[in-house]
């Protein structure tokens, strides 16, 4: 996480402001603005707003979202914001909320919080001034200030922990009413010094996690006496360990902690006594890249996640091209969606040789509405991006591409012939055609659908003269299309060789043909049908939570010209929910054609 937060911290250092005028925040002024004004109502997520610096947006209690700033004039920095009453669809000029001290060196990063009393709690980092020093001398302190009287004023800055921390990506109130801050903080600890007992068999990496909380509505702060460990993914990284944790309070009074790491997936942590004591983390259900979640509760008192379900890309250990959203009704036990909800604007485009990139860093705020607003990205203005989400699209069940809008749902970056041509014998519809023309470039395009642990996978294919081979496989996570382990990582997988068979039985070359897999991950086996007649049950190859992805890959040895045609792709995932008590409803199970 060391080098990686500081890049980030360094940027937004770099991006900071100061002026002496306070907002009585309870009068915003609220004005539309065409600029700001959002698409037509969809189903799925959509970009409402480009803001020029990335926000952390809190709602209030008289429902106007409040969108937080961290900016720079001059030589001095203050926290601004923008404001909007009508969800999210439009917002008020800059803000000035609360200067932050001068002559303490830069100030980068925030969270928000807005108490039970109605009063605004920012948080923020301080590096003292010791930027461009080595570790361990660099610091990254923590500070706070917050309203009084109905946020009619602003209480002064000070300091709640001195140290090395990176970003700060939850904060939240029990209902107890003691605030809790997750964190992550530089140790100095390094593989020669790894440190006694337990831990000299184990590397835990340079970073490690723990909580400030506050019992009097943040004038005191006290640090939590647990410390949390993962254990780190290799020897040499400087950013490695348990950083950046988020946490949510459970109905049952449990605090629920994720945390980013390097080994694949989230980590979790709980604590019974309200954040003061922690379970040692334990790998939770989630795979991941290295990158934070984002973790809320809906108005409705639902749970939203989200996080970069992602594997095997050399950045942050599995990429952050796309960002997921999943839902639970029932306190985390089961969760619904899996849904790619953010792309990497710039993801067709090579990574950057240098600096940040991606979909990470969610942050996200429940609207008045039911719905949920999130920023995330970073690295170029682009990548910033706001989105707002209605959460009853992450209960569809069905998923059906015939292409007519080309490969808007689809991956394909990195790779050489996969393309939309028109159709070959329907005036006006399109199919998507999958060949090798390139030996040095693979050819696979990968879809994202609604996870389940049961479904059924429907494709209507053309294999032309000359067609070389070709591989389905049904995952539960995204990696690059170009990845070159995805075979073995795959939950369930299907090969039509360049002889065209499948599973033994024969194929032929020039006729449309319905391939349907219909999946039980409980039962461990997927059925697969060739027009209608049963060929092969395969087996489940891994453990996992459910499939939500299809990837489709030439299985050429060099160049195959003829390829495949695909008609249209089917995903159906309701056998899934058909005996759960909040199982979708009647609207929710509409088929959307993407």
């Amino acid at each position: 996480m060391m080098g990686k937060s500081r890049d980030m911290i360094a940027r937004t250092l770099a991006t900071g402001m100061i002026c002496l005028f306070i907002l009585p925040l309870g009068h915003a002024d609220v004005r539309s603005r065409a600029h700001t004004r959002a698409p037509a109502q969809s189903s799925g997520p959509r970009l409402i707003v480009q803001f020029d610096a990335k926000p952390v947006i809190a709602l209030l209690p008289d429902g106007t979202l409040m969108a937080v700033f961290l900016r720079t004039v001059g030589e001095n920095q203050e926290m601004r914001a923008r404001f909007s009453r009508d969800n999210g669809m439009s917002w008020s000029e800059e803000r000035t909320l609360s200067p932050l001290p001068a002559g303490l060196g830069r100030w980068g990063g925030l969270e928000v919080l807005v108490d039970r009393r109605g009063e605004i709690h920012l948080f923020t980092l301080n590096d003292a001034g010791t930027a461009g020093r080595p570790m361990p001398e660099r610091r990254l302190d923590i500070w706070h200030a917050k309203t009084e009287s109905g946020r009619a004023r602003w209480r002064p800055w000070k300091r709640i922990w001195q140290g090395y921390t990176g970003a700060l990506n939850s904060v939240i109130q029990l209902r107890s009413g003691r605030l809790l801050l997750p964190f992550s903080y530089y140790t100095g600890r390094s593989w020669s010094q790894r440190g006694e007992g337990l831990l000299a068999f184990l590397y835990m990496g340079v970073f490690e996690a723990t909580v400030l909380y506050s019992d009097d509505e943040g004038e005191t702060w006290a640090l939590s006496p647990s410390i949390l460990h993962v254990p780190a993914q290799d020897i040499t990284s400087g950013e490695s360990g348990a950083v950046e944790p988020v946490v949510l309070e459970l109905r049952d009074g449990r605090v629920w902690m994720l945390i980013r790491t390097q080994r694949g997936r989230l980590y979790e942590s709980y604590s019974l006594d309200g954040g003061l004591h922690w379970s040692r983390p334990r790998p939770s259900r989630f795979l991941s890249s290295e990158s934070p979640a984002g973790l809320t509760r809906l108005t409705d008192g639902r749970i939203l996640l989200l996080w970069n379900n992602c594997q095997r890309f050399p950045y942050a250990y599995g990429g952050r091209h796309v960002l997921h959203a999943a839902i639970s009704e029932d306190e985390g036990r089961t969760w619904r969606g899996y849904r790619e909800v953010a792309r990497d604007p710039l993801l067709t485009q090579p990574p950057p040789p240098r600096g940040d990139f991606g979909t990470a860093y969610p942050y996200p705020t429940p609207t008045p509405d039911g719905k949920v607003i999130f920023t995330t990205g970073q690295g170029a203005a682009v990548r910033l991006l706001t989105i707002l989400l209605d959460p009853a699209w992450l209960y569809e069940t069905v998923q059906r591409d015939d292409f007519s809008k080309g490969l808007s749902e689809w991956s394909s970056f990195g790779t050489r012939g996969v393309e939309v041509i028109p159709h070959p014998e329907k005036p006006g519809a399109q199919v998507l055609s999958l060949r090798k023309t390139d030996p040095e470039w693979p050819a696979t395009a990968v879809r994202n659908f609604p996870i389940g642990k049961k479904g059924r996978l429907s494709l209507r294919f053309l294999l032309r003269p000359g067609f070389k081979g070709l591989r389905l496989g049904l995952t539960d996570h995204f990696s690059v299309p170009y990845d070159l382990e995805d075979d073995l990582y795959a939950a369930y997988a299907l090969e039509i060789t360049g002889e065209g068979r499948l599973a033994g039985e024969r194929v032929d070359f020039g006729r449309w043909h319905e391939l349907r897999v219909e999946w039980d991950v409980p039962k461990r086996e997927a059925r697969a049908f060739l027009d209608g007649r049963e060929v092969t049950v395969l087996p489940l190859l891994r453990q996992t939570e459910g499939i939500c992805y299809l990837r489709l890959s030439s299985t050429a040895e060099e160049t195959d010209e003829a390829g495949i045609l695909i008609e249209s792709v089917e995903a159906d995932v309701g056998a899934s929910w058909l005996e759960s008590p909040s199982g979708p409803s009647s609207s929710q199970r509409r088929r959307p054609n993407l």
